[in-house]
């Protein structure tokens, strides 16, 4: 492809899956079927192995790894990101690191897991210079954010991060209950100013090219938040990678796309 042009300095758009969420809301949050109301999460630990629930409903936490993605915006390649998971069973640790243009930004949810998924506690983002960090008290069931506001944050909850491990744990569970496009997870999803629902639905099934070969994956969808919601964040499970994503894009209300497609993980 062409080089781009040289951009005027500008305030970067949010790389893929970094949504802002606006509105409070006290719905509860997890794993719905289609049409149905979120479920909140058990406090018990899991063994590591698929989790039971209810109506097909079932968490499968995924092995610890570090995946490396090739980074493009508009089709031009950028400095590679990364998505690092870590799990002993009771808890995890996921980091998300990519670069858009000259700005670099690094994510980090941490926290505890239960039956029926994360539990997270921290998460904190870094833009170019600026550090943001919410913290998530399941016991009081608020989430108090870097300007001390606080918002309702039930068991169950998730961030804007640890909501797609999630999504992938439920995938990991039952894989079956993927297998009819419509089906739709509700969550409840925190940043660092706020807490709202956001819904991700089940679309279809994709090949994606790597470029080091063509992969398979379930292809979903983050559902409109609100009528004038124009970001659109589309997420790639891939069962050849336990159901981590191969692919992540987000296009921008002004026709800007970023995404990332899976390069590699370390160890192979």
């Amino acid at each position: 492809a062409a080089p781009a042009p040289e951009p005027a300095p500008q305030e970067a758009p949010a790389p893929p899956l970094a949504t802002s969420p606006q509105g409070a809301t006290e719905m509860a949050s997890g794993s719905g079927g289609e049409g149905s109301a979120a479920r909140p999460a058990a406090a018990a630990a899991p063994s590591g192995g698929p989790q039971g629930g209810v109506d097909g409903v079932r968490y499968d936490p995924p092995p610890s790894a570090t995946m490396h993605y090739a980074s493009f915006v508009n089709g031009v390649q950028n400095p590679d990101g990364l998505i690092r998971w870590e799990q002993d069973g009771s808890r995890y640790r996921l980091a998300v690191e990519t670069r858009v243009l000259w700005f670099r930004f690094a994510f980090q949810s941490g926290g505890a897991m239960a039956v029926q998924g994360l539990l997270p506690e921290r998460y904190e983002e870094r833009r170019r210079n600026k550090t943001e960090t919410s913290r998530f008290d399941a016991a009081a069931g608020t989430a108090v954010f870097a300007s001390g506001t606080q918002a309702p944050f039930p068991p169950g909850a998730q961030d804007r991060f640890s909501v797609f491990l999630q999504l992938v744990g439920l995938v990991r569970g039952n894989p079956q209950r993927y297998a009819t496009p419509g089906v739709t997870e509700a969550f409840l999803v925190a940043d660092t100013r706020d807490v709202e629902p956001m819904q991700v639905q089940y679309v279809g099934e994709d090949e994606i090219d790597t470029g080091n070969g063509v992969i398979r994956a379930k292809h979903f969808v983050r559902l409109q938040r609100r009528a004038n919601d124009r970001r659109r964040v589309e997420l790639w499970l891939a069962q050849s990678l336990g159901w981590m994503p191969v692919r992540l894009r987000q296009t921008e209300p002004d026709g800007t796309q970023i995404d990332l497609v899976y390069r590699g993980r370390e160890g192979q």
